[in-house]
């Protein structure tokens, strides 16, 4: 079939000329032969449409033109997302915060010129019960062009601010979250990114960022913690004393082999991320640090979905401690970083009693999860929510320290990688605005357990 025309159906804030440039890409435009149904072209131009982000579903469909034998018209019928979304929320409080608060949005199409944009910030009380403490926020804004005008590349800059008051441990036993026995240490963090993309397929993108920032760390001149015992032990904070610079050289690669934009949609993604920090690159510490991850998403017989997935990493180094593994990011009950702040003195629940609960940070860790989702309901944009479904997830997960920590963890006879439990349960609503879930785990992360 010759193509004599296209036509964009259904978009109301992304404009034609953007829709139809990313088909020009594979070669569909008018004068175009196409091979119908079989047309590889259409696959790749409808994945390049959903890897925008910019769309719930995009259906090309063939119109023969009527009378006129070999020829017709393709019709690019898209579903939008919102163009202004709420990527996140936080909202909770803890034994060593009173409260805390904040959120990150995104703009897809900023001007309508395809551009990403936004930011977020976080705020929180002044941490009671631990003396010479200070008040913790961060901020955080990023532009980026996914796809520049006729290439395959695409450019992006992020700036943030940070101010942390960070828990260490001086006393109690290793699994006592009582804030009265931690003290703090605090250090400011001012720095970017910029970086660019190369899409290699629709599918498949590489990533590569420099990293540039100013730390000015107060570090105690001499941090010890006393065990149960009276032993005293020093404390390495995994921090330099007062200002330095961090820079690293970044590496990504991200492969969404889905084949719808929804979150469910059927297939595989996985995603590689290398960091290099080096004198040769300008900065204070040296450490490689590698996070890989990968899951599979079936569609059942009864139309309702399972997901397993597996992500995984490792540090090799001096890492700071901002950059190390934190235990509360791997737990689904137990707070973790927002936007790179610990507002907790709170350990993982040891469901296995293999002491988990005692350790923070990790420069090696493991998790399995596997996802079930039961829809309940679709509707387009009936009073804001688009779509509504049940889930249900479990997990494990395994978390350790470099060999030094590991061998002094068996000398104390402990177990050198301990192993955590995770399970979730919950409503998950699709909304004009963003994501909505409504879980057991976001109830017990945000409350002073």
């Amino acid at each position: 079939m010759k193509l004599v025309a296209l036509e964009v159906v259904g978009n109301e804030q992304v404009a034609d000329t953007q829709v139809l440039d990313l088909l020009a890409a594979e070669d569909l435009r008018v004068g175009a032969v196409l091979l119908w149904p079989d047309d590889a072209r259409v696959r790749r131009a409808q994945a390049r449409l959903l890897a925008t982000g910019s769309f719930e579903r995009a259906t090309i469909k063939l119109r023969p033109v009527p009378g006129v034998e070999g020829e017709a018209r393709l019709e690019i019928e898209v579903e939008e997302r919102g163009s202004l979304a709420v990527t996140d929320l936080y909202l909770g409080t803890s034994r060593m915060t009173p409260f805390h608060g904040g959120f990150q949005v995104l703009e897809r199409n900023f001007l309508g010129r395809a551009i990403r944009i936004g930011g977020g910030l976080v705020w929180g009380t002044l941490p009671r019960q631990i003396a010479r403490s200070r008040r913790q926020q961060a901020l955080r804004v990023f532009i980026e062009a996914p796809r520049l005008r006729g290439t395959r590349f695409g450019l992006g800059g992020t700036f943030y601010v940070h101010s942390a008051s960070e828990p260490y441990r001086v006393a109690g036993a290793a699994g006592d979250p009582d804030p009265k026995l931690f003290r703090t240490v605090d250090y400011g963090r001012v720095g970017g990114l910029l970086g660019t993309t190369f899409a290699v397929t629709s599918s498949l993108v590489l990533g590569i960022d420099y990293r540039f920032e100013r730390v000015d760390a107060q570090v105690p001149g001499a941090a010890s913690y006393v065990r149960p015992d009276g032993v005293t032990e020093a404390v390495d904070l995994d921090l330099q004393r007062g200002v330095h610079l961090l820079t690293s050289a970044n590496f990504g690669l991200n492969y969404d082999g889905r084949e719808e934009a929804a979150r469910l949609g059927k297939g595989v993604r996985f995603a590689v991320e290398l960091q290099l920090s080096s004198p040769l690159v300008g900065s204070s510490y040296e450490y490689m640090k590698l996070v890989a991850g990968g899951a599979y998403t079936f569609r059942l017989p009864w139309k309702h979905w399972i997901t397993p997935s597996l992500v995984a990493g490792q540090i090799a180094g001096r890492a700071p401690r901002f950059e190390r593994f934190y235990a509360g990011d791997l737990s689904e009950w137990t707070p973790g970083r927002e936007l790179g702040i610990i507002y907790s003195t709170r350990g993982p629940i040891d469901v296995f009693g293999t002491g988990v609960d005692t350790r923070l940070f990790g420069s090696l860790f493991a998790r399995f999860d596997l996802e079930y989702v039961w829809p309940l309901f679709t509707r387009n944009r009936v009073r804001g929510v688009k779509g509504g479904a049940l889930f249900w997830s479990t997990g494990i997960f395994t978390f350790a320290g470099d060999a030094a920590e590991r061998k002094l963890q068996r000398a104390a006879g402990g177990v050198a990688a301990p192993v955590g439990f995770n399970a979730n349960f919950g409503l998950r609503l699709e909304t004009a605005i963003g994501t909505v879930d409504l879980s057991v785990g976001n109830v017990l992360r945000r409350t002073p357990l």
